[in-house]
């Protein structure tokens, strides 16, 4: 069996048999993987708790090429979210972030700008506070989008190509594409030019540099809002964690353009 060492973070892990642990990695050179990580469930496991929710390690294993699994030899912790209190908002914004990392990415397949969008993030998560997260969550909602190819450009009218203004608002349509007043007769959810330039900063700036400032809650709101609806077009169903979802998001009385 050819053995293989990269970094990678834990997403998610499931229970196999008494002892085992079966574990879905995001690695940097393989991209998402399965692996056994035989004896992961005993006292004195070899892995301790290096298996841990988007802890990033140094992981070693075994792959062979007639099994879907790999076998996980090694974990060695590089950096630990549980290094600081853990919060229920916190453990909250990371099992989404993991679903929407598993959902969008296939097997095997490398994807060095997934990785360092999830080490972005979890840079960011170190020193954030609980009213941050839900801006962390868009970042993470509208970069995967992005990423995978979903996300529709808005700075040109889909029907007639005509380049938005910096002040002008845009409409969408029900798939999520922008449109000009004409074209669309003022039809569809407004995005105003507050919400246009909360995602241009969006996706101009880190992750960090993003939460750090403060930003219109009807607009990040919305911007969830449009992000969500993306996602499920996207997958053709909704995500488990939809529910974690709703209560990561600020809630506010009306969206502009609703």
């Amino acid at each position: 069996m050819p053995l293989h060492q990269t970094e990678a973070f834990i997403l998610r892990t499931y229970t196999l048999q008494e002892a085992d642990k079966i574990c879905v990695l995001l690695t940097r050179d393989a991209g998402k993987l399965r692996g056994v990580a035989h004896g992961a469930r005993r006292l004195k496991s070899r892995f301790g708790s290096s298996l841990e929710p988007f802890t990033e390690v140094s992981v070693t294993y075994f792959q062979k090429e007639t099994r879907e699994l790999v076998s996980i030899s090694s974990c060695e912790i590089l950096h630990s979210p549980f290094s600081t209190t853990m919060s229920s908002e916190l453990l909250g914004l990371l099992h989404y972030l993991a679903e929407l990392v598993i959902e969008f990415l296939p097997d095997h397949e490398p994807n060095d700008r997934v990785y360092r969008l999830i080490s972005a993030i979890m840079e960011a998560t170190a020193g954030a506070t609980a009213e941050q997260f839900p801006a962390l969550a868009r970042y993470g909602e509208i970069w995967m989008l992005k990423l995978g190819g979903y996300l529709p450009g808005f700075r040109r009218c889909a029907e007639c190509s005509s380049e938005f203004l910096r002040q002008q608002s845009v409409w969408l349509t029900s798939d999520g594409a922008p449109q000009c007043a004409g074209c669309s007769a003022r039809r569809g959810e407004e995005m105003n030019a507050d919400v246009r330039l909360l995602l241009a900063d969006l996706l101009r700036q880190s992750p960090k540099e993003f939460i750090e400032a403060r930003r219109e809650t009807g607009a990040l709101a919305q911007i969830g809002s449009i992000a969500g609806r993306l996602i499920a077009r996207a997958l053709e169903r909704d995500l488990k964690s939809i529910l974690i979802l709703d209560q990561l998001r600020p809630k506010v009385e009306a969206v502009p353009g609703s």
